[in-house]
């Protein structure tokens, strides 16, 4: 059908553009998710919160995001990829700018379940988006190529913290949160809807439209059926029901374990990696110029994980980086230097940020066509839950046993995400969406 050739198309100044066209709305919301833990220290000490609320507060947007990643892919399944990813910018950006208006911590957590219906939904979009368009053999170096994209927004996050906050306040901060709604505009003039969505759904003639136009772009030329010759496809429900069948559990049981632990790990670190760098004795402006200059780590981190899933495979690729993060935060508990903290910061950032390029891949991958949305989805919102506990415990246990104590805590989350790799994981690599939608039982 459609899809076999779009397979055929090759990579042209149009998937590279549609990269960029997706990853700028993916940045800012990485931007978005990651400033309250730049402000979190100023809001604890303004609003005298115990740690537990604090890490309440710090997670508080992963409420939302477990309701908008579960109800936007679903949504997106129906309405379209492109309109969905327009109408979760709007949420996240504007809820974003009036969080710079929360009068105490009450306020400020309703401010930021709201954002995270935004956000979680415009995270599985994106990958799901993208990943209808690339071919099989470059699908996973070009989706965590977007997912590199994160690491530009926790540098853009860090450096305006760093510029923003002292001189102007974190309510200032907040508003710069809101300047992103632009993207929207791009989506909406720049992006066309998914060819495999608008098959999916019985609009074949608009899908043929758009398939010659992209050949065109790309130099190629297809001579196509007739929409006549093609049968729309009857879409049928899906619930979260089949996706725990026979055929898929195997999938669902081994995306959502690991985005629960990715989402625990990751957001555990950078949510109060201010405050564990104040623990260790930093000043709260040395803190936060060390966030910024390891942070850079991330990127290298994602091209290198980007190459080693075409070469290697996603499982390896998974396992190996997910490993090297356990280790690394172990290294930065027991980092007595500014050397050696910066050398484990930079180390985190760069095999954390590699793992989660290899799982946003994964979890576009597991499904077909007319489940996937709803799927990665699924997957994304269940771990969003850990992004409500881990913040909330790590506050708990840095009260009650100190620095090592969490960040071991932490480290132990990340090796049990790598044996979920090892033991569960399905090889996706150079298997295009629908060969491997049709293996059964893994």
């Amino acid at each position: 059908m459609l899809a076999e050739q779009l397979e055929k198309i090759p990579l042209s100044r149009f998937h590279y553009l549609l990269l960029l066209a997706i990853g700028l709305p993916y940045c800012f919301v990485a931007m978005d998710v990651l400033l309250i833990s730049l402000v979190l220290p100023l809001l604890k000490a303004q609003w005298s919160l115990p740690g537990e609320l604090a890490g309440f507060l710090a997670g508080s947007s992963f409420i939302g995001m477990f309701i908008g990643a579960s109800g936007w892919g679903y949504i997106s399944d129906f309405i379209g990829r492109k309109k969905s990813l327009e109408l979760t910018i709007i949420t996240f950006t504007i809820f974003t700018g009036l969080s710079a208006f929360a009068w105490d911590w009450s306020s400020m957590i309703l401010m930021r379940i709201l954002t995270g219906i935004g956000l979680g939904g415009c995270i599985p979009i994106c990958f799901v988006y993208l990943s209808e368009f690339i071919p099989a053999k470059n699908r996973g170096s070009f989706l965590v190529l977007l997912d590199s994209f994160w690491a530009y927004g926790w540098i853009l996050a860090t450096l305006l913290g760093y510029l923003v906050i002292p001189s102007y306040g974190w309510q200032a901060f907040f508003l710069t949160g809101a300047v992103p709604v632009v993207t929207v505009l791009i989506v909406h003039f720049a992006l066309p809807e998914s060819i495999r969505y608008l098959e999916e759904r019985g609009r074949t003639e608009d899908a043929i439209s758009l398939l010659r136009e992209i050949g065109r772009k790309s130099g190629e030329d297809f001579e196509l059926k007739s929409v006549r010759g093609l049968k729309p496809k009857v879409t049928t429900k899906v619930s979260i029901g089949e996706l725990w069948s026979r055929r898929y559990r195997r999938r669902t049981f081994f995306s959502w374990v690991m985005w629960f632990l990715m989402v625990y790990g990751y957001y555990s670190l950078v949510l109060w990696v201010i405050g564990f760098m104040k623990a260790l004795g930093y000043p709260l402006p040395t803190a936060m110029f060390n966030a910024l200059l390891t942070s850079f780590a991330q990127i290298p981190g994602y091209f290198t994980s980007a190459w080693l899933i075409e070469k290697m495979g996603r499982k390896p690729t998974l396992a190996t980086y997910l490993t090297m993060t356990a280790i690394s935060t172990v290294g930065f508990a027991l980092s007595k230097t500014s050397l050696q903290l910066i050398v484990s910061l930079s180390a985190i950032n760069f095999f954390c940020l590699g793992a989660w390029g290899v799982v946003m891949v994964y979890c576009t991958e597991l499904y077909p066509t007319r489940m996937r949305g709803t799927g990665y989805g699924a997957a994304s919102g269940f771990g969003r839950l850990a992004g409500i506990i881990g913040p909330t415990v790590v506050g708990y246990l840095m009260d009650a046993y100190g620095l090592f104590t969490t960040l071991s805590v932490t480290a132990l989350v990340f090796l049990i995400g790598a044996v979920n790799a090892v033991v569960l994981g399905i090889e996706t690599k150079g298997k295009t969406l629908e060969e491997i939608s049709e293996r059964k039982g893994d």
